[in-house]
């Protein structure tokens, strides 16, 4: 076996590579080296970052979240349950996949949830679609479309932080899954219930502070004035954009009460998904709703209101899927496409350029017996 060694080391001078012929039996033999040296401001950069602290939150909170992670699946192990591979999707703590320098980023060290569990983990799956030109999100449509397809299209909506849209087309059909975020999900309307209890809450408990207020419609059609709205898919967003600073600038310019400003946020979210909808996607008749904000019942029926000729169901009771579970579930199909080495094709959901796996697989100490078990699915 040929295998082509890559490193760059403190000096940050640039990449040595070399070719070796590998053998199980001995060290191999060498068969080539080359090196390229980095440009100088790359270096200067690079120097910058080594002697500076930037960093070391970032990988102090990457561990903490991968230990977190572990310890809470050794709980689930305890209480009885069996898994033979474990997808780790992380934390997202940076997303702006725009451009040729885009990027995703995900915490949640995988090398310590498989030192918590002795599982093999498959982690960093949205990195692989950005680097395939894609925007790394929205990545769970793939399996919406092998869960929830029927004989008829179907609009799911994952009311996470942000809001993702995905047209499943007809079991059977040649139409390809279409699907993006459309913006906003709960993320304002949460950070705008701390804005307004000063901390004391957290989220509005199935809308009902909002379901008090009034909607201020002139406001409303300001904010959807924002270019994101506007952009045609394949588009992506994160709270780079819609954040606790954005609520907080609007909330010292408002002039009505705080039940208003709730449902105002709660209108925004829902006209932003509708036009969205009209706009970018093709008819369905029905939309099943997941994630957080399918309890919000102040949501759901601005939602309804907005999309009179769409059925707008709480996709828990008609799949049987909780809400909460959906996209965890997901991010399990993924790792076992990962494990299996399948390509995914996002190309009319992230605008990926070609099919790519997504994840990496980092093995645990079950790696033997999840290699014999992926021969037997092969």
């Amino acid at each position: 076996m040929l295998i082509l060694g890559m490193m760059s080391g403190t000096s940050a001078d640039g990449i040595d590579a070399a070719l070796l012929e590998f053998s199980a039996l001995s060290a191999g033999e060498p068969r080539g080296h080359w090196h390229y040296s980095y440009p100088p401001e790359l270096q200067e950069r690079l120097f910058r970052l080594q002697e500076s602290d930037a960093a070391r939150p970032l990988l102090a909170i990457d561990r903490e979240i991968g230990r977190l992670h572990g310890e809470f699946a050794q709980q689930i192990r305890s209480a009885g349950v069996q898994f033979d591979l474990l997808a780790l999707h992380g934390q997202t703590v940076a997303h702006q996949p725009n451009g040729p320098d885009g990027y995703t980023w995900q915490v949640g060290s995988a090398y310590d949830v498989a030192q918590a569990t002795g599982c093999t983990v498959a982690h960093d799956f949205r990195r692989a679609d950005v680097a395939a030109g894609g925007q790394g999100a929205p990545l769970v449509p793939p399996f919406h479309e092998a869960r929830l397809a029927t004989d008829r299209p179907l609009l799911v909506l994952n009311l996470g932080g942000m809001a993702n849209l995905t047209w499943v087309p007809a079991r059977g059909s040649r139409q390809a899954t279409r699907a993006f975020d459309s913006g906003p999900g709960n993320v304002l309307i949460d950070a705008a219930v701390q804005v307004l209890s000063r901390g004391e809450l957290r989220y509005d408990a199935n809308g009902d502070w909002a379901g008090q207020g009034q909607v201020q419609e002139n406001v409303v059609q300001e904010w959807l004035a924002l270019d994101y709205f506007h952009r045609p898919p394949p588009k992506s967003t994160g709270r780079e954009l819609f954040n606790a600073r954005w609520v907080e600038a609007q909330w010292s310019a408002w002039q009505h009460g705080k039940a208003d400003f709730l449902a105002s946020l709660c209108a925004l979210t829902a006209t932003s998904i509708a036009q969205a909808a009209q706009r970018w996607l093709p008819p369905a008749a029905r939309m099943l709703v997941f994630g957080g904000g399918a309890y919000n019942r102040t949501l759901l029926s601005s939602l309804q209101t907005a999309l009179p000729d769409v059925a707008v169901e709480m996709g828990e009771q008609v799949s049987g899927i909780p809400s909460a579970a959906m996209e965890a579930l997901a991010f399990a199909w993924l790792g076992g496409q990962c494990l299996l080495g399948r390509t995914i094709d996002l190309h009319g959901v992230t605008g990926q350029r070609e099919a790519v796996v997504l994840g990496s697989l980092y093995p645990g100490k079950n790696w033997s017996q999840l290699l014999s078990l992926r021969a037997q699915l092969c």
